[in-house]
């Protein structure tokens, strides 16, 4: 079993995999360009309507006024993640899923069957969709806390279920190139959170950084299908 600091380094040894095979580097440009248009925009209009959101939770000169801003920001960014992943996976899924697969025949693994751009586009809605009705339908119960006192746990259970969200999206590429059922995705998360948590703890953190984790994320995606070949070879020596 993989634990949770183990898998934090899997992000760092995807970069050096992903450092010495260049035939990797044209998809990983491809998905930067699609998902830096994106979150530029997403940051631009946030920070645009930052100081009326503030204005419209607490009255100009209010106490604490600073304090609901970070509040606001946290949990602002927790959700724009949530809804940046959920942008950008469909048109940036189909360049990172052909990376995935191209290093499935580096490590030695069976190649999958060929899918076409569209077949791949299609299919990447079908189980993006499929995960939103999970996520999606617990973070919108969260926005419930909002209008009860335990609305100060928001950010910080908002912030959890996104980490987790994070690291099965980014896992979902190796499983999804192993042609994988949604299905047993969510067993699979289940039966391996912590590796999974690592990975999106790690990509949550970075993406703080501005334009540092769109940088990263196909690196770790390269350190994500790395995480899931050496379960698949730890796996088959029990």
């Amino acid at each position: 079993m993989i634990g949770f600091f183990r898998a934090l380094g899997y992000p760092f040894r995807g970069f050096a995999f992903f450092a010495g095979h260049r035939e990797l580097w044209k998809y990983a440009a491809a998905a930067f360009a699609v998902n830096f248009v994106l979150f530029a925009i997403c940051a631009a209009l946030f920070f645009a309507c930052l100081d009326d959101l503030v204005a419209w939770i607490l009255p100009e000169n209010s106490w604490g006024r600073s304090a609901t801003g970070c509040l606001v920001t946290i949990a602002a960014v927790s959700l724009g993640l949530f809804l940046f992943t959920i942008l950008g996976k469909p048109v940036a899924g189909p360049f990172l899923d052909a990376m995935t697969e191209r290093m499935l025949v580096l490590l030695g693994e069976p190649p999958p069957p060929p899918r076409g751009f569209l077949r791949t586009v299609g299919r990447s809605i079908v189980n993006l969709t499929l995960k939103l009705i999970f996520f999606g339908g617990i973070q919108v119960a969260l926005l419930l806390l909002l209008v009860t006192p335990l609305g100060f746990f928001y950010p910080f259970l908002s912030g959890f279920l996104t980490v987790l969200f994070l690291g099965f999206e980014v896992m979902d590429y190796p499983l999804d190139a192993r042609r994988v059922p949604v299905a047993a995705r969510f067993a699979w998360l289940v039966a391996h959170l912590r590796p999974t948590l690592a990975i999106g703890a790690f990509l949550f953190l970075v993406f703080w950084i501005p334009f540092v984790g769109i940088l990263a994320l196909p690196l770790v995606v390269c350190g994500a299908n790395l995480l899931a070949h050496d379960i698949d070879v730890a796996r088959s020596k029990r």
